[in-house]
């Protein structure tokens, strides 16, 4: 007999009539209908900009449908509403900052935040620009992108880890018996059971074999033929179907019975193990997606031994899997973080709560990187502990993106404009001077700022080269050698400065060509910013075994010169610029990305009795 099978009923999706919406027939003006479809599959928002005796005031005029998708709030709902009353802003906080920027900029702004929608919270970041390409800005285009994925993911990923490690032993088992002599063929209860036909049902051999499926049938006849002619027992898992159109899988499992030395009958049992097969397919899509995920996965015991990586952890650290199980995840520590950030840590998570940071790694290389990194407690039925999972984001590219950016919006809109209102300033004054030293007064400062915004361009252009080249993990570079070809030039540049080499003559380190152009920099900054008469430089190269950890080479320039800007220093150690704390020009910036692209760090002091230390901690050669 043959049986069909059923398929399980299906949710169909329906798709929502957006033409109903009541604010389709308000009039709508070309700039707009033109900003809305042009980015269509973009989250799309407009704000109309109202300038008040107090304060800017801004209002809903459109979304689009890829923002309600997004969000959970409709066009009907927002339109109309203030900003403010939407999301329940603070008249003083970063979000309206950043709007009030962009009106009165007239630039476009990027700004991030966690909010609650309708849909749920999410963390996005909205870009902002002007829509008026002249005049005051009476209106702005949002355009908004999903930045985080991660809590999805989580939850999926502890919701299957706890249905596979709840292994259930449930496999219903049946008997049967094939004689050989009469070919009758008898079923237990149990067997009937699992196959889902009436009590008292007795198949002939044919009638059983139609139960599996096309593929298995062929398989099923053999074990049996093999099992009559050579006396080879059989033991096998294949798919059948009931009676009632349910797949199920089945362990057939079948034994000769002999008399005189001639087998007589086939003797054996079938087990319903489709549990056990749908375990067994949930493990290897788990195994698989785990395997195969873009973020590293570690998973420890209540101790924190490590039992598991998965690929892309061995990738981001460069621990192997061999290498890291059974070790500790303190492997890739740092030490950038205290003690105290570790106990809280490990006390969050043996409480049962999910700890959630960023922190700074170090690969098995010698290289630092950011991580973005979420620990979960793992349970067993009981509630206890048993394992903590973690998952962890490399952001180290995205964290330097950011400031790269930031770094350079900041350049462009404040020291080239400061330079321009020089220039622009001493051009006027020439026009009217009539002293031949105020003449060349204005005309040396329009040289020097003219200077001055060549070194950006030429700086910027660095930085473009530094993030657009992909680096290469395995460049190495003899940062002993270099130093000593560097210094010479500038000894030929500089003949009035003194810089002395201390430096072995060979030290390999983990890094491109583009640890040069950070080592020049440092130097150029510490010979052309001097106010001695002769500005005396030395540059040293310190190998592991002689650094205070033996873990890294430092390359050190010191100076005698005026140090550097006490408000520039905290610049570095933030890792980035606020209103109050900013530097001049991009040359630490450019010194610090390059020592962050090869997984280092850039540590400035002052020298004794003045000047600077300026040290490029760098991984050794592997």
């Amino acid at each position: 007999m043959t049986a069909e099978k059923r398929s399980g009923n299906r949710n169909e999706s329906v798709a929502t009539d957006r033409t109903g919406d009541s604010n389709r027939d308000r009039p709508v003006a070309p700039d707009e209908a033109e900003t809305l479809f042009h980015a269509v599959e973009e989250a799309v928002f407009l704000i109309d900009v109202e300038r008040t005796v107090r304060d800017l005031e801004f209002t809903f005029r459109r979304v689009n449908p890829a923002y309600e998708a997004a969000t959970g709030l409709t066009d009907a709902s927002v339109t109309g509403k203030s900003l403010q009353d939407v999301f329940e802003l603070s008249s003083d906080g970063d979000t309206l900052r950043r709007y009030r920027e962009c009106v009165e900029v007239g630039e476009s702004v990027d700004v991030s935040a966690t909010r609650s929608f309708p849909v749920g919270q999410r963390t996005v970041e909205t870009t902002l620009h002007p829509a008026d390409s002249s005049g005051p800005v009476r209106r702005i285009v949002g355009i908004v992108r999903e930045v985080s994925e991660r809590a999805t993911a989580e939850r999926e990923l502890e919701r299957n880890r706890d249905l596979l490690t709840k292994a259930e032993d449930l496999a219903a088992v049946g008997g049967w018996e094939l004689d050989l002599r009469t070919n009758d063929l008898r079923w237990t209860d149990g067997t009937r059971a699992i196959f889902e036909v009436d009590d008292g049902y007795e198949p002939t051999l044919s009638d059983a074999i139609e139960f599996y499926r096309p593929d298995d049938r062929p398989k099923i006849r053999s074990f049996v033929e093999a099992c009559r002619r050579d006396e080879e027992s059989y033991d096998g898992v294949l798919e059948v179907v009931t009676a009632e159109g349910n797949d199920r899988w089945v362990r057939t499992v079948g034994k000769p019975v002999t008399e005189d030395g001639t087998v007589v009958a086939l003797r054996g049992a079938v087990q319903d193990v489709t549990d056990r097969k749908e375990r067994e397919r949930e493990l290897q899509l788990f195994r698989k997606a785990v395997e195969q995920a873009g973020h590293g996965i570690i998973i420890t015991d209540r101790s924190g031994t490590i039992e598991y990586v998965n690929p892309a952890y061995e990738r981001d650290t460069g621990y192997s899997r061999t290498e890291a199980v059974g070790l500790n995840p303190r492997i890739v520590k740092s030490g950038k973080h205290d003690e105290a950030f570790y106990a809280d840590l490990w006390d969050t998570i043996r409480s049962g709560e999910i700890w959630e940071s960023e922190l700074v790694n170090r690969r098995k290389s010698g290289e630092q990187y950011h991580v973005d990194q979420t620990i979960a407690p793992i349970t067993d039925d009981a509630g206890e502990i048993t394992h903590f999972v973690a998952i962890e984001t490399d952001i180290t590219a995205q964290r330097l993106r950011r400031q790269r950016l930031s770094v350079l919006n900041r350049i462009l809109r404040h020291n080239i404009r400061n330079a321009m209102n020089v220039i622009e300033g001493n051009a006027a004054r020439l026009r009217t001077a009539s002293a031949e030293e105020d003449r060349h007064t204005a005309v040396t400062a329009i040289e020097e700022q003219a200077a001055d915004l060549l070194k950006i361009s030429e700086n910027a252009a660095a930085v473009r080269d530094l993030f657009q080249r992909e680096r290469d993990a395995d460049a190495t570079c003899d940062v002993g050698a270099l130093v000593s070809r560097v210094a010479t030039d500038f000894d030929e540049q500089y003949p009035d400065a003194a810089i002395t080499v201390t430096a072995p003559d060979s030290v390999p380190v983990q890094a491109d060509d583009r640890l040069e152009m950070a080592i020049r920099e440092a130097i150029h900054n510490a010979v052309s910013h001097n106010d001695r008469p002769v500005p005396d430089v030395t540059v040293g190269v310190t190998p592991p075994e002689a650094t205070d950890s033996g873990d890294w080479v430092d390359v050190v320039i010191a100076d005698n010169g005026p140090g550097i800007p006490e408000d520039e220093q905290p610049m570095i150690e933030l890792g980035h610029e606020t209103p109050l704390v900013h530097g001049t020009g991009l040359e630490l910036w450019l010194i610090y990305w390059v020592a962050k692209n090869v997984g280092g760090e850039l540590r400035i002091e002052e020298n004794e009795p003045r000047g600077s230390i300026v040290t490029l901690r760098v991984p050794p050669a592997t």
